[in-house]
């Protein structure tokens, strides 16, 4: 009798034991449930956040690319005004080289494009301060039309700036919380510059 009471003790021990097991097996698995689940969901909540942000972003960069291009495409027409009126040819040598490679350059990022248009604008400057000195030029219709265009682009181009440089902020922002979490840190997305 004692010994049953001794193997009934020990089968209570045994499926405690096991029963113990099981439960915190359970426990367990429930617990990578919920990581699993909170892993699943903070991922889809990264990938609505960073196709909103990002196609935003790149809604501004491809209206600043497109003036852009607009206003360079123009350049050769200025040119072809300008050479009748204009006696060394070597005055439009640097403007043509650049406006080759604008056209050629595949914008993928808007810093390459802003000092390609930084170097454009400065030779686009001094062919205006050479006009300056031909009052003829001045009077020119198509002359007149033409550097009205490209100076409407620029300015179109400086406009979007500032919701450029809003959106870039909402994108930064959304980068830092994003690296917040060790998960965050290995997803693609990094801060851009403010122009």
């Amino acid at each position: 009798m004692r010994m049953s009471d001794f193997a009934k003790q020990i089968l209570k021990v045994c499926i405690g034991f096991f029963s113990e097991i099981f439960y915190n097996i359970q426990k367990t698995m429930d617990l990578y449930y919920f990581f699993i689940a909170v892993v699943a969901i903070y991922l889809v909540v990264y990938s609505a956040f960073f196709f909103f942000y990002s196609k935003k972003v790149q809604k501004i960069e491809n209206a600043i690319i497109s003036r852009f291009l607009l206003k360079v495409s123009k350049i050769p027409s200025l040119i072809e005004v300008m050479r009748n009126f204009v006696a060394d040819e070597s005055a439009f040598d640097s403007l043509t080289k650049l406006h080759s490679t604008a056209m050629i350059h595949r914008y993928e990022t808007i810093y390459v494009l802003l000092e390609h248009n930084a170097r454009i604008q400065a030779e686009f400057a001094f062919l205006m301060k050479l006009s300056m000195q031909i009052p003829d030029l001045q009077k020119h219709a198509q002359f007149v039309y033409i550097r009205d265009f490209i100076i409407k682009y620029e300015h179109d181009i400086k406009k979007f700036f500032d919701s450029y440089n809003a959106e870039v902020e909402c994108w930064n922002r959304f980068v830092f919380f994003k690296n917040c979490t060790i998960i965050g840190l290995l997803l693609p997305g990094r801060k851009k510059d403010f122009i």
